[in-house]
């Protein structure tokens, strides 16, 4: 069965896995950040979904893309058979195998072994279960930087920010005002312009994180993370389209 080959390089933020718990350890006594670790099930992985396996340098010094067959928890995985020529042939019963994916949801790396080449009634690898999961969630959505500035009604009352950053389902909100406590609402009117259209936006959000940072002569600017909700349809689709059109215009506004 052939699989295309991988030629495009490894995100930076895909993760390194560790061949075992000993050597995760080695590494953070090296003072190297070692991913966290996840649970088979947040990979939310399919039949059919595309994995990057990394074989041993004596079998193939490129990462192959192949495709998930099915698993069995806590017993094996099933993966397409790697195209190249003699890869098969080369590769033995314990080769280690490194896995990689990159999904919606972030970027998982772990280490499998390889417990049989299955030939009829076709070629298929036969890997041991991960016993180890790193990975790196992403945000749901693109986020990218802005100056906005914003009137936010918060138990505060009327507060003036403005808006650092934003993406289709939330925002970074600066102030000198304390806006409320994690968990807290507020509301707000957005001012937005796209392709030189100017509209507004009546917003709801929910405070995920609150970060001080004192001010020289005194004082604090405070910084909100802020989670947008209730948001309808027609309002996801314009943030979302000024998020992307901010993004072509100037690609290294990106958060």
């Amino acid at each position: 069965m052939s699989e295309e080959q991988s030629t495009t390089a490894e995100p930076a933020t895909a993760p390194a896995a560790a061949a075992s718990p000993q050597e995760a350890g080695a590494a953070a006594a090296g003072g190297a950040q070692t991913p966290p670790l996840y649970q088979f099930e947040d990979m939310r992985l399919k039949v059919g979904d595309r994995l990057q396996i990394q074989l041993p340098s004596s079998v193939a010094q490129d990462r192959l893309i192949v495709k998930l067959i099915g698993y069995i928890e806590d017993q094996c995985l099933l993966i397409t058979a790697p195209s190249g020529p003699g890869i098969l042939k080369s590769l033995v019963e314990g080769d280690r195998i490194v896995v990689r994916i990159f999904s919606g949801q972030g970027a998982f790396g772990f280490i499998c072994f390889l417990d049989r080449i299955i030939r009829l009634p076709f070629e298929y690898l036969h890997l041991s279960f991960p016993r180890e999961i790193q990975g790196l969630m992403i945000r749901k959505a693109p986020r990218v930087k802005t100056d906005i500035s914003v009137k936010v009604d918060a138990s505060a009352g009327a507060v003036d920010a403005f808006v650092a950053n934003l993406s289709a389902t939330g925002m970074s909100l600066r102030t000198q005002t304390r806006l409320g406590d994690k968990g807290g609402e507020i509301s707000f009117t957005l001012p937005l312009a796209l392709y030189d259209v100017k509209t507004e936006l009546k917003l709801k959000g929910k405070i995920r994180a609150i970060t001080s940072i004192p001010l020289e002569g005194g004082g604090e600017e405070h910084q909100f993370g802020v989670e947008l909700v209730d948001v309808r349809p027609e309002e996801t689709l314009i943030l979302q389209s000024v998020v992307h059109h901010e993004l072509a215009k100037n690609p290294y506004s990106v958060v």
